[in-house]
């Protein structure tokens, strides 16, 4: 596997910003950001700023593709932009080219390869504190990490190495499981909890940590999704909704979820993307997930 030399991101929102901010200036890179001509000028115009600082990027739209296909193209964006971003992204597709998405949820990779057959997809999520983004700004404390890899990572792969290689140059802290489909699990197991239980009660950490019942509500929606996951055969499931409490409990306080900052700016959340897609997984599976199913009507 050669070093990744070309790259392209596609989503300059909370988690994204982090990540363009340390690959933009890397030596021996090419790194743009992929976007429409609406947002450009959006950011253009406005700017976009990372902890107070301002970001200066490349820019490069799918009508100025030129034939040429990348090393790496990261996915950012929310999950209702997606389908939208594999579009944006085919010009610029090749066989050599590894895609990493970062989204919430679990269903991103099957449908990248199912849409770029024969392309590289792995496997990708950030866990961490959370980033509070207001318009074109984000700000986060660098509490984080990027976990990511394909299926199974006992052997690393040439691809993963390669890009492990760039994010140590980059000083992007990651790690590679073993078994990242059940820590894809993990983190969804997570988020069907804490951003949807956030969302309904409009509580922030501190709030949920304080109220026995919110973190109760949130427990259910946990518990359910981990039924679903014993179905579709994904491995060390016992401890996921310990785990995931942990991680709840020890959040700063004042931090809000990824979905509340969504329901507070009145832009669209991610409800399909976690309750959506283990009401059809509980359908399939035959398991029942009342709680998130409430929560579906609730907030879609």
């Amino acid at each position: 596997m050669k070093k990744i030399r070309n790259i392209l991101l596609i989503g300059l929102g909370a988690i994204g910003t982090l990540y363009a901010a340390l690959l933009r200036n890397l030596p021996g890179i090419r790194f743009r950001i992929l976007v429409d001509e609406k947002r450009r000028l959006r950011y253009q115009t406005n700017g976009v700023f990372l902890n107070g600082e301002k970001l200066d990027f490349e820019w490069i739209s799918p009508d100025q593709a030129t034939g040429e296909k990348v090393d790496l193209i990261l996915i950012a964006t929310k999950s209702h932009g997606f389908d939208s971003a594999m579009e944006m992204i085919a010009p610029f597709v090749g066989k050599d080219t590894l895609i990493l998405p970062l989204l919430n949820g679990i269903t991103a990779p099957a449908s990248l390869r199912k849409r770029f057959s024969g392309t590289e997809a792995l496997y990708g999520f950030f866990l961490g504190h959370a980033s509070v983004r207001e318009g074109t700004r984000v700000s986060h404390d660098g509490v984080g990490k990027l976990y990511f890899g394909k299926e199974e990572n006992h052997v690393i792969s040439p691809e993963v190495s390669a890009v492990a290689e760039l994010f140590d140059r980059a000083g992007i802290s990651y790690e590679i499981p073993g078994d990242m489909k059940s820590a894809l699990w993990k983190k969804y197991v997570l988020n069907v909890g804490v951003n949807q239980a956030s969302a309904v009660f409009r509580a922030d950490y501190g709030t949920l940590q304080k109220n026995p019942e919110m973190l109760d509500f949130a427990q259910h929606l946990m518990e359910e999704a981990v039924k679903v996951a014993v179905k579709a055969g994904v491995n060390d499931t016992e401890k996921m909704v310990q785990s995931a409490m942990e991680v709840i409990l020890t959040m700063p306080p004042q931090a809000k979820t990824s979905m509340l900052q969504d329901i507070l700016s009145s832009r669209p959340t991610e409800v399909d993307l976690f309750a959506g897609t283990l009401c059809r997984l509980g359908k399939q599976y035959s398991v029942e997930v009342p709680c998130n199913e409430e929560v579906l009507k609730q907030l879609s």
